[in-house]
């Protein structure tokens, strides 16, 4: 994940760096594999994703909220764009969310400018939530809420 994580592509879209190292990187999985955050109201799950058994290609994820909620996000190598492989993955993730912690409804942003995220919400049946919704979570002024 370190290779996947070091791609420049892919931070043009998200809001925090790339790992300054492998063994932070490490440190940050060993305390997400214990799949609760420090105040544990929450379920954090994460999936690598490896296109065929190859090696990562980047991750899909979710916050489980105890209201039958999720926050869901994806990251993949810019190697990997264009594949289908996110799709497939998110769609896998979104069924076992649903099917195993009843989750109903899917929450995402996504910046305005990331139309490649925004094509791939659409083909999976987000929306763009409405005014109200959007209002109350805590949006920059470059994201957008997509619900599901």
């Amino acid at each position: 994940m370190f290779e996947v994580l070091s791609d420049p592509e892919i931070y043009r879209y998200l809001d925090y760096p790339p790992p300054p190292s492998v063994e932070h990187l490490r440190s940050v999985y060993q305390r997400v594999v214990s799949r609760r955050p420090l105040d544990g109201g929450e379920l954090w799950l994460n999936w690598a994703v490896c296109p065929h058994g190859q090696s990562p290609a980047g991750y899909v994820q979710a916050t489980v909220l105890p209201d039958g909620r999720a926050w869901i996000g994806y990251v993949l190598s810019s190697r990997y764009w264009g594949r289908g492989y996110a799709q497939q993955a998110t769609t896998a993730m979104l069924d076992h969310l649903r099917s195993f912690y009843r989750v109903d409804r899917f929450l995402a942003t996504v910046e305005t400018t990331n139309h490649r995220s925004i094509r791939l919400l659409e083909r999976l049946r987000f929306e763009r939530a409405d005014t109200l919704e959007s209002a109350r979570h805590r949006l920059s002024s470059t994201e957008e809420l997509f619900v599901r």
